[in-house]
């Protein structure tokens, strides 16, 4: 399997139920340093992640407490700076 396309099976998985626990963020680290993936092409994948999150989070117009944990989950454990992230998803985590 392609290594972006591993990490980003892997992200959807993680983040599915909004809750990383120790497990899981040992298994990202691992992935990480692994060396599989330059830190540009990581950033490409989390970038992708951001913007197919966000689709799927207003697809339906409103974003619900699961949604809200998970955005924010997301930016936690991936330790995005607030420039990958679109406006809206930041407002809604601010509030």
């Amino acid at each position: 399997m392609d290594p972006k396309d591993a990490l980003t099976g892997k992200l959807a998985r993680i983040f599915s139920d909004a809750v990383v626990d120790e497990d899981e963020r040992s298994e990202l680290r691992a992935f990480l340093a692994s060396g599989e993936l330059s830190t540009s092409e990581t950033k490409e994948v989390f970038e992708s992640f951001v913007k197919t999150t966000w689709k799927a989070t207003m697809e339906d117009g409103r974003i619900s407490e699961t949604e809200l944990r998970r955005l924010r989950e997301i930016i936690r454990v991936l330790q995005l700076d607030a420039s990958v992230l679109p406006k809206a998803w930041l407002d809604a985590v601010r509030k």
